[in-house]
């Protein structure tokens, strides 16, 4: 009888080429499906709740797969993934689940957060976890901006179509989205949602970032959503200051 055994996990993306498996790169899913296959034997296809892309980090990853071991130890199988991942990669839970939960279908919520150094100078220490803009950015300008991306939209014009699914929705329901300014002039995005698509919340920070420099007005995010044209909003910004923060669950 196969058991259904979910793990929660961070890592930090600088060193990986995404989430998803990609022959001939590293992953992170090629990493933690080849230490569990090392532990438990035979081959362990992985449920993921988001694939974040490359230099993407992850406070708060989910993953599940179903296991014909039925001597898994969840305590055990948590430190041999710690011995093997490190240090990359971090296991903070494993515990076995109902037959039912899947890391990405059984999620009902997902947050992200972005981070920006706001200054003259970069910082060397943390190059790799933040976008370093040297022009003042308005804040209130920004969260005036983020506002208006909350609730249900169309987001063809802030997201990169997938080749394998062109037909696929590109509606998206925002819970919340705003900026606040940190210390060190640094300035922090939160957004969540029941999901995204593929380079959304990248591009909305970009959007945010030209409306922060007086490229772009507030008022801006609406007629783009509307124009459904993902030639409009071309600033991406960089996948290393992006974090998933956290997945939510109904159980």
């Amino acid at each position: 009888m196969s058991q259904n055994v979910r793990i929660d996990l961070s890592y930090k993306g600088t060193s990986f080429r995404g989430f998803a498996e990609n022959s001939g790169v590293r992953t992170v899913a090629g990493v933690v499906r080849s230490a569990l296959e090392q532990v438990l034997g035979g081959s362990i296809p992985l449920n993921v709740a988001g694939r974040t892309d490359a230099g993407v980090h992850a406070l708060r990853q989910v993953v599940s797969f179903r296991t014909a071991n039925n001597k898994l130890d969840p305590s055990k199988l948590k430190r041999s993934l710690n011995r093997l991942c490190a240090p990359d990669i971090s296991v903070q839970n494993v515990s076995l689940v109902p037959e039912s939960f899947d890391a990405r279908f059984s999620a009902i919520g997902r947050s992200y957060s972005y981070t920006i150094n706001n200054s003259l100078v970069s910082d060397p220490l943390k190059q790799d976890l933040e976008w370093h803009v040297r022009q003042v950015l308005n804040v209130e300008a920004m969260n005036a901006a983020a506002k208006k991306f909350e609730g249900d939209h169309d987001f063809t014009s802030f997201c990169r179509r997938r080749k394998d699914k062109p037909d696929a929705t590109m509606n998206r329901s925002v819970y919340e989205a705003n900026w606040r300014k940190l210390e060190e002039n640094r300035l922090s995005f939160s957004i969540s949602a029941a999901a995204f698509c593929h380079q959304m919340v990248r591009s909305i920070v970009g959007f945010c970032v030209a409306v922060g420099a007086g490229d772009r007005a507030p008022e801006d995010v609406t007629t783009t959503l509307e124009a459904k044209d993902r030639s409009i909003a071309t600033l991406i910004a960089p996948s290393k200051g992006l974090t998933l923060m956290e997945v939510s669950y109904a159980l």
